[in-house]
């Protein structure tokens, strides 16, 4: 099955009080949207595209050195308008189209491999991702029938008391069939709380036809939090340096007291390490096997050889030990 992927940055993200774009801020010293791009590549999709709006410049200077597609949604209509502006780009395209939100860096590569196959096992013209939360306000409700299928997805907003109560929510994550998508798109109307035309229209309109929807509930409901704030970016953050650092002692790595350990994206840890606690580990650094860094450590872009013990304090950039 051939696979594109769409992914919604346009937004201002106002709770983040911030002049920076949402999709900008750092999470493991990489903005969200590049953690967002770098799950997705290994699918190895037939395109891309990403819908940019809110200082668009400043947001494509980022992308500039990946192979993507920019749409620009001038004014942020809702998420059924950014999808539906990249229509042309997927003009010559034919198969499903997976849409991403720009601000959900803790997405696994598994998950969205589970949902394409679940999309193609059920012949579906929409599938979503959904979770269970303990705390779902301010997502959208899934909404299911007397069957226990998918019967519509519902934004707070617009939900009643009783569909309020519902704890399963909307993750932002989609697969559609390309041209049902797009003809959806079409008969989507803005006669809602917010104004806007909203993406999850589709399901509706696909259960008004009859036709196939699916959902897949993930069992890790950390892994589909969005960023609108400070907080939820902190909280985003130690749920991603949790994870990099459980993937380090599965792998053979010592750390004395792991949460007081920083860790950027693209570091690489080798087994036998030891790392006391108070270190930061940024860029390209590579720790090789058996070395030892000591507390109160920064190191970034760089090499440590094997059986190397870094003393207390070491401050280096771009160097090899």
């Amino acid at each position: 099955m051939s696979l594109s992927v769409i992914v919604l940055a346009a937004g201002k993200g106002t709770r983040m009080k911030s002049p920076l774009p949402k999709v900008l801020h750092l999470l493991a010293g990489e903005p969200l949207i590049i953690h967002v791009l770098e799950t997705v590549f290994p699918l190895k999709p037939a395109q891309i595209a990403v819908v940019i709006g809110y200082k668009k410049e400043r947001v494509k200077e980022i992308l500039s050195s990946y192979a993507v597609e920019i749409a620009v949604q001038a004014e942020q209509l809702g998420t059924g308008h950014a999808v539906a502006i990249t229509e042309q780009i997927f003009s010559n395209f034919e198969g499903d189209v997976l849409v991403l939100c720009g601000d959900t860096p803790l997405l696994r590569l598994d998950t969205i491999v589970s949902l394409v196959e679940l999309h193609q096992r059920n012949n579906a013209v929409a599938t979503v991702l959904t979770a269970d939360f303990p705390e779902p306000r301010g997502y959208g409700r899934i909404v299911r029938d007397e069957m226990g299928m998918l019967a519509a997805i519902v934004e707070e907003k617009d939900a009643s008391p009783a569909e309020k109560n519902i704890r399963e929510i909307n993750s932002g994550t989609y697969i559609f069939k390309k041209d049902f998508l797009f003809e959806a798109l079409k008969q989507v109307k803005n006669d809602n709380a917010q104004g806007e035309y909203y993406l999850t229209d589709v399901i509706k309109i696909a259960r008004t036809k009859g036709l196939p929807v699916a959902a897949l509930k993930t069992n890790d409901f950390e892994e589909v939090l969005g960023v609108n704030s400070q907080f939820e970016l902190a909280r985003a953050e130690a749920i991603f340096q949790r994870r990099l650092r459980e993937k380090f002692m599965a792998n053979g790595v010592s750390f004395i007291f792991p949460d007081h350990v920083y860790i950027e994206r693209q570091v690489k840890i080798a087994p036998g390490v030891v790392i006391y606690p108070f270190v930061s580990l940024r860029g390209k650094t590579f720790i090789e096997a058996e070395a030892i860094i000591e507390s109160h450590c920064d190191l970034k872009d760089v090499r440590v050889l094997p059986g190397t013990r870094v003393k207390s304090g070491t401050i280096l950039e771009n160097a090899i030990i």
